[in-house]
């Protein structure tokens, strides 16, 4: 196996967090409301489903620390891990700067590469990635990351991976323009479709149970609206779902078992 094939990290990518956590201060993506939308409808819609409240929580690729923040009143313990310096000194800056010391006390900030994480077997009750593991540069380390991130999930446990998805073309466009041109703000990104991010999850001897997307139906209990509403409005969530597969951001919830 050649030593290209096997590299596990882009050293553009590093550069470019480290350069972008310099600005936290001043840029913050929360911001963002298209940013934020589509964190609800993919990445919390499936750490909902699969629950955190009490759980020891392993976050992949910290960056800045909008899941920590947004998590903090549910989670038991919350481990961070990240290769960039800078981006982790940040991350537990803004953090301890935003909660009261009782939520922050939950929370560690420390170095791990996604490929080597510093854990032992059956650590931790979920693990989540939310755009991390498209930054590594070889299919290698893709999978090396989401082995990883299984071996240090307990039995019973969850693994969340989320992804941009080149099925949604107009994005997928825009991404690959961008990296030919080098002017991709995070160096590198590879695009995964629907069924290869399920694919990485099952070699990993994990079983997929939930997917979601940015594109996704509301979630609205229909039982108690008339029959007239309700039947067409399953039919147009169904094809809303089905959209789904082309949504820019998407993801997976596998079980351990």
């Amino acid at each position: 196996m050649s030593k290209d094939f096997r590299m596990t990290q882009a050293p553009e990518v590093l550069a470019a967090y480290e350069e972008h956590a310099r600005h936290w201060n001043e840029v913050d993506p929360r911001d963002q409301h298209t940013y934020m939308y589509s964190k609800m409808c993919c990445d919390y819609t499936l750490m909902e489903k699969v629950g955190v409240s009490g759980r020891h929580v392993l976050n992949v690729g910290c960056s800045f620390p909008v899941d920590e923040i947004y998590y903090a009143r549910k989670i038991g313990r919350w481990t961070a891990v990240d290769i960039s310096p800078e981006s982790l000194k940040m991350a537990e800056h803004i953090l301890k700067r935003e909660l009261h010391p009782e939520l922050a006390s939950k929370f560690s900030f420390q170095y791990g590469d996604a490929c080597g994480l510093p854990f032992a077997n059956d650590t931790f009750d979920v693990s989540i990635s939310m755009s991390t593991i498209d930054h590594l540069p070889t299919s290698y380390a893709r999978q090396k990351a989401v082995d990883e991130m299984a071996r240090t999930t307990k039995r019973g446990g969850y693994v969340i991976v989320t992804v941009p998805n080149w099925w949604n073309l107009p994005y997928a466009a825009g991404i690959w323009k961008m990296s030919r041109e080098k002017t991709l703000h995070y160096g590198y990104t590879y695009l995964f479709s629907p069924s290869e991010i399920r694919g990485i999850g099952r070699r990993a001897g994990l079983e997929p149970v939930h997917f979601a997307s940015s594109i996704s139906p509301p979630s609205v209990w229909l039982p108690g609206y008339p029959a007239i509403v309700r039947y067409p409005t399953r039919l147009a969530f169904k094809a809303i779902h089905v959209a789904g597969y082309v949504g820019r951001r998407i993801g997976y919830a596998f079980v351990k078992r």
